[in-house]
């Protein structure tokens, strides 16, 4: 039998020895499938993507930013780290990540929708009534969250719900 050097890295010829000594060809076949699934699983984690350049909270993350690294050996808690392009690209840092060092899936979050201080139009709408009303956003918001939106004309506060579109809706005035 011929074996992957892969798994002869990693398990030596101790299996070969055992599936030798039982002579049971059907054991190849059982092996062979986790052997190519912890392949695959080693090559994805034997790279890990950092930042070129230090990215500050608010910045959105490019992929010009990142770049890809052999690891030498496994860091003890690597499923926190990023280790495709694809789960940090096009989201917006949340804290500082510093040039260099391995990026905590956490420190990115989606853009927001609406940003603190914009004016934007809020519709409220029960049966046959419509009403809107342009209003200043308190605060940063992405879908499906409520946030605090104040009337400038008469300086009252109240709460509206975020879209998918980035558009606001009242629940009551």
């Amino acid at each position: 039998m011929i074996w992957p050097r892969s798994f002869l890295r990693t398990f030596g010829n101790f299996v070969t020895y055992v599936l030798n000594k039982l002579n049971l060809p059907f054991m190849w076949f059982l092996f062979a499938g986790i052997v190519s699934a912890a392949a695959a699983a080693a090559t994805a984690a034997d790279y890990a993507i950092v930042s070129k350049r230090t990215i500050y909270p608010g910045q959105m993350i490019e992929d010009h930013d990142l770049k890809s690294i052999k690891l030498v050996r496994q860091p003890q808690i690597r499923y926190r780290f990023v280790n495709k392009r694809e789960q940090i690209v096009g989201l917006q840092a949340k804290r500082t990540i510093l040039a260099g060092r391995f990026i905590r899936i956490d420190s990115a979050e989606p853009a927001p929708l609406v940003k603190a201080g914009s004016l934007k139009r809020v519709r409220f709408t029960s049966g046959n009534l419509a009403i809107s009303l342009m209003g200043v956003v308190l605060s940063d918001a992405s879908h499906g969250e409520t946030i605090r939106v104040r009337n400038p004309a008469s300086g009252k506060i109240f709460f509206a719900d975020v879209r998918a579109d980035g558009s606001l809706t009242a629940g009551a005035l």
